[in-house]
């Protein structure tokens, strides 16, 4: 590829907050997103303790930006005995569904994207065992024994795990108020989101604020409310369409950041990621450094 043909890539890209545009872009990276996934699986890598779920948080923030990438292009809105029909745009659940990748790539950071001794990786993600295991003996009665016994079996490896975690040389570093999370409810993160977010390798000035934005209509707090109550639904409305450009190139940022971690850290996925077209690659390759803190 010649650098003139690599600027006029790099040109477009800019050009591309539109949904006209956006939307087949974003199209093409998240097939990309997936190619490149599927190499864990073909590759079979001998993950560490706990390494499988890497796949999974990927997998899990492919699927919810596919879902936003639907949303985005309007969905239509019928009412029962009326006829006429309308074209919407579900800003809120764009937004929520955002805000779900953006901690799906904060726990991937967390866990695994970063360069903590592998002991303390082990100890942050025992925490992150535990409390999942603890969520779900709450989930109260239920008449399936398959789902019993596997509660049964999961209360004995709360117990071996906790023995375990207060023998990490990390135990003693966990607060007052930390050890009586980890002994209530679980203690899934040591660190607030916003502090993950401040740490992370994505872009703060940009994500801090649009995370805000998100958790507040995830959370149904009264400005999501009285936003929601002062816009309009339509997917013709400028005010929408502008939104929504905004929440899916978020989407493509956060594809690209989280691909290109994986790409720079497995042999096997930088060997698949060659197989992209160079002018993709291009492109992804882009966001990505917009994405990230300078």
């Amino acid at each position: 590829m010649t650098d003139r043909e690599r600027a006029q890539i790099l040109i477009d890209q800019a050009n591309s907050l539109n949904l006209q545009s956006l939307i087949p872009q974003v199209n093409e990276i998240l097939k990309a997103n997936a190619f490149v996934i599927q190499s864990i699986y073909d590759a079979k890598p001998n993950f560490a303790n706990g390494e499988v779920f890497l796949e999974t948080l990927l997998i899990k923030m492919n699927f919810t930006s596919r879902s936003i990438f639907e949303l985005s292009k309007g969905i239509e809105f019928s009412i029962l005995g009326r006829s006429e029909k309308a074209e919407i745009i579900d800003r809120s659940s764009i937004y929520i569904l955002t805000r779900s990748i953006i901690e799906a790539f904060l726990t991937l950071e967390y866990l695994f994207f970063n360069n903590l001794e592998r002991e303390e990786q082990i100890f942050r993600y025992q925490l992150w065992r535990i409390s999942g295991f603890m969520s779900r003996q709450d989930f109260g009665k239920t008449a399936n024994q398959k789902f019993l016994d596997k509660m049964e079996r999961e209360k004995i490896e709360i117990e071996k795990l906790k023995e375990g975690v207060k023998k990490s040389p990390f135990y003693p570093s966990l607060k007052k108020q930390d050890l009586w999370k980890l002994d209530k409810f679980g203690l899934p993160r040591i660190m607030s989101w916003s502090s993950l977010l401040t740490q992370s390798v994505l872009n703060n000035s940009h994500f801090d604020r649009l995370y805000k934005l998100y958790s507040n209509y995830a959370h149904s707090e009264f400005i999501s409310i009285i936003q929601l109550n002062e816009g309009k639904l339509s997917s013709s409305n400028s005010f929408n369409i502008e939104t929504t450009v905004t929440s899916l190139n978020n989407v493509r940022i956060l594809s690209c950041v989280a691909l290109m971690e994986l790409v720079n850290r497995y042999g096997f996925a930088k060997e698949r990621y060659l197989e992209v077209d160079e002018s993709l690659r291009v492109a992804i390759e882009f966001w990505d450094k917009f994405g990230r803190n300078n």
